[in-house]
């Protein structure tokens, strides 16, 4: 019965593999979907598909690939450093665009061959974030949108009638009229639509919070993930 994160996956991993039955809503689950769970699980196949699955896993040395996986993963390019590449890369000089370790930067500021202010961090991967890293209100995506919905049909389709009805060709003005509502109506739908987007956002946030209270491993979890998509790419 998945109820949260990627249990929905697993679920459907272990029906497509044989080796369980399909996930049971925990709302609407009935005793004879429950009875019929437990007979799928009972039978030979089921129990093999599992075996298999098991065997697959204790053949595998779980560690060793999660590390080989981060190693062929790493942007090596990026880290080592231009003048000695068995150092790791800390600081770039843009103008002569090469990157450099902590310890040869130091070494061209103490010769006076460099600048500190000519050192730049380097950055080894830039990671695009769609949030803006700030706590919002539960409803302050919606109310903005919704401001914005009312705004579009309650004033921005009246104020096009109007100059669609100022019009001196009376059928260019039934045009312009018919173009005006049409526009302001999907203009108005795609305001609702995004606020209702904002509310299902910031409301998975707002969970996300919670999370810590009832699953103290949450960190340990999602390392995990990550090493298996890491693994998976």
């Amino acid at each position: 019965m998945p109820f949260f994160g990627d249990q929905f996956f697993w679920g459907n991993v272990i029906e497509k593999n044989g080796a369980g039955p399909r996930s049971l809503p925990g709302k609407s689950m009935t005793v004879c979907q429950l009875v019929e769970a437990f007979h799928f699980v009972h039978q030979p196949t089921t129990r093999a598909a599992a075996e298999r699955i098991r065997d697959h896993i204790l053949n595998e040395n779980g560690c060793a690939a999660a590390v080989h996986a981060f190693h062929a993963n790493l942007p090596l390019k990026r880290m080592h450093s231009d003048l000695e590449s068995t150092f790791a890369a800390c600081y770039r000089l843009n103008k002569y665009n090469i990157q450099i370790s902590r310890s040869v930067a130091q070494v061209l500021v103490t010769a006076n061959v460099l600048k500190e202010s000519e050192l730049s961090y380097h950055v080894t991967r830039e990671w695009e974030f769609m949030y803006d890293h700030r706590r919002h209100l539960l409803t302050h995506g919606i109310i903005e949108h919704l401001q914005k919905f009312f705004s579009t049909i309650f004033i921005d389709i009246p104020a096009g009638l109007i100059r669609a009805a100022q019009s001196k060709c009376i059928i260019m003005g039934i045009l312009k009229g018919i173009a005006c509502i049409i526009k302001g109506l999907l203009v108005g739908a795609g305001h609702l639509l995004i606020g209702c987007l904002s509310l299902y956002g910031e409301l998975s946030d707002t969970l996300e919070l919670f999370t810590i209270l009832y699953d103290p491993y949450r960190y340990k979890i999602s390392c995990c993930c990550c090493f298996f998509l890491l693994r998976q790419n």
